[in-house]
């Protein structure tokens, strides 16, 4: 194997663990685990632009927290994205039919083409969740799925089925998640009352264009 080769499918595999932290902060209130390694170091970040900015302003959102910072996250976790308290109005919650469809509801086209997009590749949400496909979790595990697959696939030296998944991967990227998480994000901003997910949200943000970036330039390669 190519040393070429190695890089590629190091770099993939680091996408998809990535990939999978977003993933995991979004679907759930955060647990003390992940709190203590939140607060350990820095996320990854190049040295400048939106996902650094986004990971200082996680970093100091820790540092600066709270004793009971636990509780006071799984608290606004619920006051954004499950619209705990919220009666009337527009809401947080993270599915992108609320965020693209005309009436702004649960279920609406959006979901209907991810999950043709997680059909055509196998991909499939656990119905016990009992949660549209669209949420932004299920939509980050699936950009985490197809990076393994691609690394996968350069192990196997197929180039075209890698860049058959990396051309899924940067067309998804930009169709739904990028046409939405913006919007999310001012609405975070709007409810929560602690700093962490309102920077969290800039540095997936900011991670999400890194890689759409990424994916653009080496299919261009």
């Amino acid at each position: 194997m190519t040393e070429e080769l190695s890089e590629q499918i190091a770099e993939n595999r680091a996408r998809a663990e990535m990939y999978r932290l977003l993933a995991s902060v979004f679907f759930r209130e955060l647990d003390e685990s992940q709190i203590a390694t939140l607060k350990a170091a820095p996320l990854a970040a190049p040295e400048e632009g939106r996902m650094k900015r986004g990971s200082d302003a996680v970093y100091r959102a820790f540092r600066l927290a709270a004793p009971d910072v636990l509780t006071r996250l799984r608290v606004d976790y619920a006051r954004i994205f499950l619209a705990a308290g919220v009666y009337e109005g527009d809401t947080a919650v993270p599915f992108e039919s609320v965020f693209t469809g005309e009436e702004g509801i649960l279920m609406d086209e959006a979901r209907e083409q991810v999950v043709a997009i997680f059909r055509a590749e196998e991909v499939t949400v656990d119905p016990e969740l009992q949660s549209p496909e669209d949420h932004l979790s299920f939509e980050l595990e699936f950009m985490a799925i197809l990076s393994d697959r691609i690394a996968e696939a350069w192990e196997r030296e197929d180039e075209a089925e890698a860049r058959r998944l990396m051309e899924v991967q940067a067309s998804f990227a930009q169709d739904h998640l990028l046409n939405w998480m913006p919007d999310l994000a001012e609405r975070v901003a709007s409810f929560a009352k602690e700093p962490f997910y309102p920077a969290f949200m800039d540095y997936a943000i900011g991670f999400v264009e890194d890689d759409e970036s990424w994916l653009k330039d080496s299919l261009a390669q």
